[in-house]
């Protein structure tokens, strides 16, 4: 797994439990990016059980280090992409 389809697969995840979710998406390295998800409060729960097991997966699996950060979007504004 390339770590495009792994930053697309994750953010599918989030888009299921959480449509509204604004998602920004940070590549530190070939290997490594970070995803930032600004949803409703009522969604971390939901958003971090859709993404927690599979990104220990792929780390563990394919060597790629992506992390899903939950923000609430009522007290952290995304920045523009």
């Amino acid at each position: 797994m390339t770590l495009e389809e792994a930053i697309a697969d994750l953010k599918q995840r989030i888009q299921a439990v959480s449509p509204d979710a604004v998602i920004r998406v940070l590549r530190a390295s070939a290997e490594e990016a970070s995803i930032r998800a600004y949803a409703k409060a009522d969604d971390e729960t939901a958003i971090k059980d859709a993404t927690r097991e599979t990104t220990f997966e792929m780390l563990t699996s394919d060597g790629l280090d992506v992390q899903v950060i939950f923000y609430d979007i009522a007290t952290s504004l995304p920045p523009e992409e």
